[in-house]
């Protein structure tokens, strides 16, 4: 069986890109700066998780473009203000967030 595909749009802290990579096929976007939407929308498809920032605008272009395989989005952040959260919750994604990070 093949790991879930998950793209990162940035590096978090080690513990938990540990985890990431220990259980899934990782694509993780190294620059200092967001990836541009372009880019976001080229490397979210066929992903099965996406782990996003609140630089990250996350709405049903994006979900569209990941797939109907797309299984969670999380967000490393207190909020989820830049996710589409009733576009995610009608396509059946659940949507993450890290409340105790800060």
């Amino acid at each position: 069986m093949s790991k879930p595909r998950v793209f990162v749009t940035r590096i978090i802290p080690d513990q938990g890109l540990n985890l990431i990579q220990a259980h899934c096929d990782m694509d993780l976007w190294t620059d200092e700066l967001p990836p541009s939407r372009q880019i976001l929308l080229d490397r979210v498809r066929g992903i099965d998780g996406l782990l996003c920032l609140l630089t990250d605008r996350i709405d049903g272009e994006v979900l569209d473009a990941a797939g109907p395989q797309l299984k969670v989005v999380s967000n490393h952040a207190v909020g989820y203000d830049n996710i589409d959260v009733p576009v995610a919750t009608a396509r059946g994604v659940p949507v993450g967030n890290t409340p105790g990070i800060l």
